[in-house]
């Protein structure tokens, strides 16, 4: 998993994959978080929905702590989601209503409890799968992302930064609870 998440268990991932493929002599697989987090609401998806297709339109939202969410939005190219643009991290109350309203899109994560408060009013009918990346998701994308060349030589298992700031100040924390 090479995020993005915290920034030590990035970092730590990254590094424990590293260790294991130079010892092994074999390359590292590189796995998003959210594309692992997409990957396990569309399985989840066809076990309570079997007779049902699966949404053309998933986005897919953690809590990237500091009051913000990693979001990125993607499409049904076959059986897998496919990203349509690079991860993205905005503040609960910056979501796009003009995609939260759309009721055919499948809205996942993490973030419906967290920021309940602060999030934009979804609509009537409005489809929240509540999931979290899994291991299980990255071994099920790891065939297709083999065979798409995305194999890696151990030194290059780098992690996915979206956020530069990684902590806040105590002022900013202070400001925070205030």
């Amino acid at each position: 998993g090479r995020g993005p998440g915290s920034f030590t268990g990035l970092r730590t991932a990254c590094a424990v994959a590293q260790g294991l493929a130079l010892g092994a002599g074999v390359p590292v697989l590189p796995v998003d978080t959210l594309a692992t987090l997409a990957e396990e609401a569309r399985f989840a998806w066809l076990k309570m929905h079997p007779q049902t297709a699966l949404p053309q339109q998933l986005s897919a939202m953690l809590d990237a702590r500091m009051n913000e969410i990693y979001v990125q939005h993607f499409h049904l190219n076959g059986t897998a989601y496919q990203p349509l643009a690079p991860c993205t991290l905005v503040p609960p109350q910056g979501l796009a209503e003009a995609w939260l309203s759309d009721p055919s899109r499948l809205l996942t994560g993490n973030v419906f409890e967290v920021y309940a408060d602060r999030l934009p009013a979804l609509p009537a009918g409005s489809t929240v799968l509540p999931a979290l990346p899994t291991a299980a998701a990255m071994l099920r994308l790891a065939p297709a992302l083999m065979a798409a060349g995305a194999a890696r030589p151990p030194e290059q298992a780098l992690p996915l930064y979206v956020r530069d700031k990684v902590a806040q100040t105590t002022d900013e924390r202070a400001q925070v609870q205030r």
